[in-house]
């Protein structure tokens, strides 16, 4: 048993170890001591990466074999040589630091041990292996994963969640349990993504399409790669937030995956990366997990930044993100709602219900987000889609809800201004709006009555339409965030 102990305050550190020729198990035990995130990359002999995963106070176990690997490994021979350990403490580069005391246990066994307990344990279903050790190849961070495999070839409008934990990262669900959750939530697809780590394997399931995914996380924002096809490459990575956060836009080539802002106004994980150029946005985290404290105002005031993001030209998409963490009967503080995957919903319209399908949806933002309304529209008779350019024509929308436990109405918002309040019911609403003179219009789902509007809460958007004909969508007012926050502060 090899036994390493110490503290890191922000910053990198490497444990080495050897294995021998004749290993064939690997067992790693680590806690913070102390509540924290400690992010750990195993590295082999080969450098290859062999597991990703986040050690926080209780005690997280990975076993690799030959054979199999338990949550946040990757299965495979075991090169005898020295093996390297990277640990990286990333919060107080902006924030104070907070050294972070570790335990970690390392057990070599020349015995394969194919029990884990419960909690460990891969799904005994079939997966997808999205992370694999190749000796021909070492560095190499590449996500294998069929973005191109269909559940469903019509075009739909399908339901899913942009942002999920598990216990690979601080959530307290296992992989089997968020699986389950998911399809009973049914849920068509369904993101995992990671604070900075990426599941080495996902499962295959016979309704939901689960996807490979990572949450950036650094102490200046938190942003999510949604299809990446590499993981982060921590190897003596630069792990300043600004070199996290481009590793991670490069994940995605263009037209290929997604980049999603995450909470971008929930302090103390708001977005204030300045140097982040808007055209690499694809997607914005309006509402994220609606049952934490401070997410009423932080959607308001991200609606808010997203009204100012297409006043200046650049057409980013509104999503929703439940980022839960809790096992379905656990509650966060105060709240009387369980924080569950699947709320709120991002719907997305694509032709196929696959990876390449879903995240080609939501780039050109056909797009609309929800909690509960069960929200019926069309536009045009289904000819128009959000998130597609109408130039000046007249747009006809038809809106109703499903829900009749609450009231609903709707707020049709052209250019920033509220031009429209209208009830809804489980019949249609019908009105149109006439383009000419608007750059955009988006409508949002609110919960209230139309004669007490201060007492009204979020239920859901959906995505503008636009006049393409106008000037800021081809010469855009601002390029960067930091741009963006100098152009709203200046009154703008």
């Amino acid at each position: 048993m090899l036994n390493f102990t110490g503290e890191l305050v922000f910053g990198h550190r490497v444990l080495n170890f050897n294995v021998n020729a004749n290993i064939n198990t690997l067992t790693l035990t680590a806690t913070t001591v102390k509540k924290g995130f400690l992010y750990a990359y195993l590295y082999d002999s080969k450098q290859q990466l062999r597991a990703n995963l986040l050690f926080e106070k209780a005690n997280k176990t990975l076993i690799l074999t030959s054979k199999s690997a338990s949550l946040g490994g990757i299965s495979g021979h075991l090169p005898p040589g020295d093996w390297q350990l990277h640990l990286y403490n990333l919060e107080g580069e902006t924030r104070t630091p907070k050294a972070m005391r570790y335990a970690i246990d390392v057990e070599l066994s020349e015995h394969i041990n194919p029990e884990y307990s419960s909690h460990e344990k891969l799904l005994a279903t079939q997966t997808h292996a999205c992370l694999i050790a190749d000796k021909n190849a070492p560095l190499d961070h590449s996500i294998h994963f069929d973005y191109n495999h269909s559940k469903n070839n019509n075009a739909a409008w399908y339901r899913g969640d942009l942002h999920a934990h598990t216990q690979l990262s601080d959530g307290n669900n296992t992989l089997a349990a968020a699986t389950q959750i998911a399809q009973q939530q049914a849920l068509d697809f369904f993101f995992l993504t990671e604070h900075n780590i990426c599941h080495p394997a996902l499962p295959m399931c016979e309704h939901t399409l689960i996807l490979p995914a990572i949450e950036v996380t650094t102490d200046q924002g938190h942003f999510n790669v949604l299809g990446p096809r590499r993981t982060l490459n921590m190897f003596n990575a630069t792990y300043s937030s600004a070199a996290l956060i481009e590793q991670g836009l490069s994940l995605v080539a263009q037209d290929e995956g997604n980049i999603s802002i995450n909470h971008p106004a929930m302090k103390p994980w708001h977005w204030h990366y300045e140097n982040i150029a808007l055209k690499k946005v694809n997607t914005f985290e309006v509402c994220c997990d609606p049952t934490w404290s401070t997410s009423p105002k932080a959607t308001e005031d991200a609606l808010i930044l997203l009204t100012h993001i297409w006043n200046s030209g650049h057409r980013i998409a509104a999503v929703g993100g439940s980022d839960s963490h809790l096992e379905p009967h656990e509650r966060n503080a105060n709240a009387t709602e369980p924080s569950v995957y699947g709320d709120p919903s991002t719907f997305v319209y694509a032709d196929t219900l696959s990876g390449n399908g879903i995240l080609q949806g939501l780039r050109q933002g056909n797009v609309y987000l929800e909690r509960q309304c069960g929200l019926v529209f069309q536009l045009n008779s289904g000819a128009v889609l959000p998130g597609q350019d109408v130039g000046t024509n007249i747009v006809d929308y038809r809106l109703a809800v499903t829900d009749t436990s609450t009231s609903y109405y709707a707020e049709c918002i052209a250019d920033g201004n509220v031009i429209k309040r209208i009830k809804l019911t489980t019949k249609n609403i019908h009105f149109q709006v006439d383009m000419s003179t608007y750059a955009w219009l988006r409508i949002d789902i609110r919960r209230g009555q139309l004669d007490n509007l201060t007492a009204s809460e979020f239920e859901g958007v959906i995505n503008p339409i636009y006049n393409g004909t106008q000037a800021i969508f081809s010469q855009p007012l601002v390029g960067t965030w930091g741009e963006l926050m100098e152009l709203i502060n200046n009154g703008n």
